[in-house]
């Protein structure tokens, strides 16, 4: 496979996983605090994904939104810089949703800006509230390279 190929195949499966992670962070921010998600996040469908992403749209402004859809939009046709600018524009916009900070987050993954990445998460875990404690120390970006490390492992077969 050429290295265009595998990294588009990479940049989509990071927007997926993004799309994936918010829906079900409006799922657990839009349940009270006390009580467990109307519907359990591995049984619930697409089609709960995409109302859990309509929802959370409604809760940004007409302003904020605009600037997300067109970040969203330039990030598919892999105009990172722009797509950034418009991301950042969300998130002064709407200070308090995370949701352009998922669009931050990828742009920092796609252009292997691990600062930049590890930024967005911290801001995305502010907004999100309480969630539960990682029981290790490691950023994001190092998990990630010991996740990729142990992938790379040879086979002693």
């Amino acid at each position: 496979m050429s290295t265009t190929r595998i990294e588009s195949t990479r940049i989509a499966a990071v927007a997926r996983l993004a799309a994936a992670l918010a829906a079900s962070l409006v799922v657990a921010a839009c349940s009270g605090k006390s009580e467990p998600p109307k519907v359990p996040l591995a049984r619930g469908s697409a089609l709960d994904s995409v109302h859990a992403v309509e929802t959370a749209h409604g809760f940004l402004g007409p302003q904020a939104k605009a600037a997300l859809d067109s970040g969203n939009t330039l990030f598919k046709k892999r105009s990172y810089a722009e797509a950034l600018g418009q991301y950042r524009a969300a998130a002064a916009l709407a200070p308090q949703h995370a949701a352009p900070l998922f669009g931050i987050y990828m742009v920092a993954r796609a252009t292997n800006n691990a600062a930049m990445a590890d930024s967005a998460l911290a801001g995305i875990r502010l907004r999100s509230g309480s969630m539960p404690v990682v029981p290790h120390s490691f950023s994001d970006t190092a998990l990630q390279r010991l996740h990729e490390g142990l992938r790379r492992k040879p086979s002693t077969s």
